[in-house]
């Protein structure tokens, strides 16, 4: 069974950015710009006015997400990156984005990954948001394409990161509430949008 904790911003949550450096640093080696090498933690700016999302499976942390809303803070880089502007009068009031979306090795094949994405969703879903974006690898554009997720932009490259795909979900597509077209519908237990 998974559980789940979010860190509501102000929460100190280590565990969380300890997770990050293990994922991006160790197994991945990315050379986080933000990644502190003597803590061993990866946590930036976003990270002050952020939900952070931590999946666990007996009391060990699997996965994580974190969840922006754009009326909370400045999104910064994510701006310009994400094309934010072009869902026009939505933009920030209406508007989040999800970074820092990962799990385990162990956790990718299965259900983990939804899961985190359905604790984003309800997150949104919670604050009547109607568009999110993320970026992504290419090798994981079909998990996110199977969610819902529409291209934003299919080749853009991250600062940090390199070249990937900009997404975005529109939460008040009605065909995301409906088990037979969506994927995570059956885990939203009737929530719809605001």
């Amino acid at each position: 069974m998974v559980d789940f904790r979010v860190y509501e911003p102000g929460e100190e949550a280590l565990d969380i950015y300890r997770f990050r450096y293990k994922i991006y640093e160790e197994e991945m080696k990315q050379n986080d710009f933000y990644a502190d090498h003597d803590q061993k933690i990866i946590r930036d700016a976003l990270d002050d006015f952020a939900y952070n999302i931590a999946a666990y499976r007996d009391g060990e942390i699997i996965g994580t997400a974190r969840v922006n809303f754009c009326e909370d803070g400045d999104p910064g880089y994510y701006l310009d990156y994400y094309e934010m502007e072009s869902v026009g009068a939505d933009y920030p009031l209406k508007v989040s984005f999800s970074t820092r979306i990962m799990v385990s090795e162990e956790e990718r094949g299965g259900v983990t990954p939804l899961l985190i994405s359905v604790e984003c969703f309800k997150l949104g879903l919670a604050r009547g948001v109607k568009w999110c974006f993320c970026d992504c690898a290419e090798e994981v554009r079909p998990f996110f394409a199977r969610l819902g997720y529409e291209v934003q932009n299919p080749s853009k490259d991250h600062k940090n990161y390199g070249p990937g795909a900009v997404m975005r979900f529109n939460l008040d597509d009605p065909k995301h509430y409906d088990k037979r077209q969506s994927v995570f519908a059956r885990y939203l237990d009737g929530v719809k949008p605001k």
